[in-house]
């Protein structure tokens, strides 16, 4: 008899999955087959793991399981073939406890059954209740029979294999190949096992990449695919012993790593962090991904693999950080960012939201000049909820930011039609802040447009804004982009200026009318040696480019006078208003001298 390779042979066993199955028809057939064709009783299919003979198909018989030991067909699996043609007269089996039955099996013929790789997982037997022998093709025919049930073995694997590469290729990333998030979870749960008995802690690292938008709109989100595609590159180069990976989103990776204590997970955060945030190199642009990083652990924010990658993206969410543990305390404020996202559609729909406007005024305090329009949003439920509650949550929901864009430039765009001055001056203007991604899709002019017709408002009468930010990653479609709404009239400002990438490379690329400088610029005027140079030069610069300058968040006397003094051209802050409803602008306008 062959010895057994049995770890082996149980691997095959337990890779075909095949145990502990209910009754299939493509089985059953072949016991039916080989009753009829032997003419015996009792034949069966089994399947013999390191314990039990298993009866997967049976016909004559009850049984459904074994003892192995108290079983024949343990002996076909070493032999391949066994024939017993009088269990009564056989000095090995005679007093084997199989044959001490009711009725005693005095006939047993069987043959291997053998897994993909040739090692022997069970067998096909015939048994009958008298002495009987077969012939050299009977025993011939029930060897064909056993490459029958062999062959459907291994058909069932093919089709088993083919399931998982059909189920694989629709749950991973087509680009990346990564899994996607049910892989990723099916993936943690394993590790998060063996974590268990190993009395270990996982981390999941949640990666975020904030500027989703703006790198989604080149190329067709070809841009986005190879930032995604260059992270995947960076890791694996930089060895940071990650146990999974997943891209669980279009804009969010999932990784799963050893902890050895918070500190240490918190510097592996901060290498991946820099690792990743270096530019990449796409369509000769350098592309500059913003990345948010939210962490959960097991078991200490929970023990299901979905929970922990749910709380790592939350951490990541809510937290005004580049990178944060979850933390139950901030259950409330991730409860109502979700009801913020949630509510705010329904707003935008049901035109719950209004507009404050804050005046500009000319730097000699003494004209208003145009409007910026901000969004105010008073919730039923949530009460009132600020700009900088509301419009974080839109940014990082491409459809949100959408939607609430071009509600606020139409409504906009209404009531500016209706605001008059003195025929003898030009009309007051409006500014709207427009996100980076509207500039990066070409569509864009064209739908502004459309809706200046549609209101009847002139094109000279609306100032976009757009930021430095907006710059960064599709200059050359931003350009077009302001080229065309340029050239029908519209007016375009360079908003918050000095507070991000320097741009200053551009300005002359730039069809802009207007640079406005943020007010983080302007606040340690006018005592700060180094600020007052800053901002003097901003202004020259401006000027030789024949760009009007605008400097945001004034509040003091002594920053408008030194800010005339420097020629600066118009100033907003609360200096000398703050925002006020539609309705107050009527009055606003009525009580001061309006002039271009």
């Amino acid at each position: 008899m062959k010895p057994l390779e049995d770890n082996a042979r149980l691997n095959e066993l337990s890779f075909l999955n095949i145990l502990d199955t209910p009754p299939e028809e493509r089985f059953d057939r072949h016991t039916r087959l080989a009753s009829i064709i032997f003419d015996v009783p009792t034949a069966f299919i089994t399947f013999i793991n390191h314990e039990q003979v298993c009866f997967t198909s049976k016909i004559g018989t009850e049984a459904v399981e074994a003892n192995r030991t108290d079983s024949l067909c343990q002996y076909t699996l070493g032999l391949g073939f066994l024939e017993i043609k009088d269990t009564f007269e056989d000095e090995f089996f005679r007093n084997h406890t199989a044959v001490k039955g009711s009725p005693p099996i005095r006939f047993y013929a069987a043959s291997a059954l053998h897994g993909p790789t040739g090692q022997p997982v069970g067998t096909l037997c015939l048994v009958d209740y008298v002495p009987r022998h077969l012939r050299e093709n009977d025993r011939a025919r029930l060897e064909a029979l056993a490459r029958l049930v062999e062959s459907e073995i291994e058909r069932d694997m093919a089709l088993k294999d083919d399931w998982q590469t059909f189920r694989d290729s629709t749950l991973r990333d087509s680009f990346t190949g990564l899994p996607g998030e049910t892989l990723l979870e099916e993936s943690l749960e394993g590790l998060i096992k063996t974590a268990e008995a190993e009395r270990s802690q996982l981390a999941v690292i949640h990666v975020y990449i904030k500027n989703f938008d703006a790198i989604a709109s080149l190329s067709e989100g070809r841009g986005l695919n190879t930032v995604v595609q260059a992270f995947v590159d960076r890791l694996v180069m930089h060895n940071e012993h990650i146990l999974g990976s997943g891209r669980i989103a279009p804009d969010r990776l999932a990784l799963i790593v050893p902890v050895e204590s918070r500190t240490s997970t918190l510097a592996m955060a901060h290498r991946i962090l820099n690792t990743l945030a270096e530019p990449i190199e796409f369509a000769d642009r350098d592309l500059r991904p913003e990345i948010g990083i939210g962490i959960s652990v097991y078991p200490v924010d929970g023990t299901e693999a979905h929970l922990l990658i749910d709380l790592a993206q939350r951490a990541c969410v809510f937290s005004p950080s580049q990178i944060d543990f979850y933390d139950a305390s901030g259950e409330a404020n991730a409860t109502r960012w979700y009801l913020i996202q949630d509510r705010l559609g329904k707003a935008i729909m049901n035109h719950r939201l209004t507009l404050s406007y804050q005046p500009i005024w000319s730097a000699d305090g003494t004209r208003v000049i145009k409007f910026e329009a901000l969004a105010r949003w008073q919730d039923e439920e949530l009460g009132v909820v600020s700009p900088g509650e509301f419009v974080p949550v839109a940014e990082k929901h491409a459809g949100l930011s959408h939607q609430l864009t071009h509600y606020v430039l139409r409504m906009a765009c209404l009531e500016a039609r209706t605001w008059q001055t003195d025929p003898c001056d030009e009309p007051i203007r409006v500014a709207v802040n427009i996100p980076a991604a509207e500039f990066y899709r070409p569509e864009f002019a064209q739908s502004v447009l459309h809706l200046l017709h549609e209101v009847d408002l002139e094109p000279s009468r609306l100032t976009l804004e757009l930021t430095e930010e907006s710059l960064i990653q599709n200059i050359d479609q931003t350009i077009l982009t302001m080229a065309e709404l340029s050239s029908q009239g519209i007016k375009l400002a360079l908003d918050d200026f000095g507070t991000g990438y320097s741009s200053l490379n551009h300005l002359n690329r730039l069809p802009v009318d207007t640079l406005k400088i943020d007010k983080s610029i302007v606040d340690p005027l006018p005592g700060h040696k180094k600020g007052l140079e800053i901002v003097s030069g901003f202004i020259r610069i401006a000027h030789a480019m024949e760009l009007t300058v605008v400097a945001e968040g004034v509040e003091h006397e002594a920053q408008r006078q030194l800010l005339l003094k420097l020629d600066c051209d118009m100033i907003q802050g609360y200096l000398l208003g703050r925002p006020v409803t539609a309705d107050k602008v009527h009055e606003l306008l009525t009580n001061t001298i309006t002039i271009t």
